[in-house]
């Protein structure tokens, strides 16, 4: 028996080639940090290395001209145990087959970037606002991995499939409703239990906020974007409407500056006058002796 066209089934989805990547990607970069982090030879153990990846909040004041950490943090993980690497792994791959086949490959690598880089900024936010707390979780020192980009796939996911009902972690049924609360509800016990990740408290927060905005059909930042467009199209003379932005935004615009002349008031009339070899003798020519070919 089939189920529902609105249920996910329990098998493995195929990734597309920018999924693919990014697994790619994040695996080896967490097994060349552990090796470089356990295995390089002198003080202290190839560590340098691994901090112009990762992102540091003291080192991105000190340095702004490093501002690439805050999107190549994302590809790392912990190198001091390899448990970070594989949940990291499991949690980019969940969900984002799906949203890979509705955006595209490079909309999926766009999202995952924003969301990363709003991660760090939620990081970065935090330690500058709370300077008096001492504890890691709101001041850590090198943040690595790719949590806020999972955290904002389960949000945009959920946006996108409210009612759709999935197998969470392929075991328990649930709908996109129910894991939209669920993201938001880990995300606010981890903040009460100060159980942070690599990644810093703060960065589950962002990748809520990164996958609201820009998760959905439209999202929200796209509806602003198209919002903004439409003005500017019509201080140009466009005639255009929300929804037919909404609907197909490539299309070609119609515009008054482009629109045919009127004929002149005053110049001679034209009509059609019927033709043909048949009634050629029989035809009178008109009066005024304008004929249209």
């Amino acid at each position: 028996m089939r189920e529902p066209a609105d249920v996910m089934t329990g098998a493995f989805p195929r990734p597309g080639r920018a999924l693919k990547a990014v697994l790619v990607l994040v695996g080896a970069f967490a097994i060349i940090g552990a090796i470089v982090f356990n295995w390089a030879p002198g003080p202290p153990r190839g560590v340098q290395l691994l901090h112009w990846v990762d992102f540091s909040p003291e080192t991105i004041l000190a340095r702004p001209w490093m501002a690439w950490t805050l999107v190549t943090s994302g590809v790392l993980t912990d190198p001091s145990h390899f448990g970070h690497a594989l949940w990291s792994l499991v949690g980019l791959y969940f969900l984002s087959t799906d949203l890979e086949k509705k955006w595209g490959g490079a909309g999926l690598v766009r999202f995952f970037a924003l969301s990363v880089l709003m991660g760090n900024l939620f990081v970065l936010a935090v330690d500058r606002a709370l300077p008096t707390l001492s504890q890691g979780f709101f001041h850590p020192g090198h943040v690595m991995g790719p949590t806020a980009a999972i955290t904002a796939t389960a949000i945009a996911w959920a946006k996108e499939n409210a009612d759709r009902q999935f197998r969470f972690m392929f075991v328990l049924p649930m709908k996109g409703k129910a894991l939209y609360w669920i993201t938001i509800g880990f995300a606010v016990l981890s903040l009460v239990f100060m159980q942070g990740g690599p990644e810093g408290g703060a960065a589950p927060f962002g990748g809520i906020l990164a996958g609201w905005i820009f998760g959905g059909t439209p999202s929200p930042a796209r509806s602003l974007w198209l919002k903004i467009k439409l003005g500017l199209l019509r201080r140009n003379g466009t005639k255009l409407t929300v929804e037919s932005m909404m609907a197909d935004p490539d299309a070609p615009r119609s515009s008054t500056r482009g629109a045919p002349r009127r004929a002149a008031k005053g110049g001679p009339a034209q009509r059609l006058v019927q033709g043909g070899d048949d009634d050629d003798e029989n035809r009178k020519p008109p009066k005024d002796k304008r004929y249209l070919n």
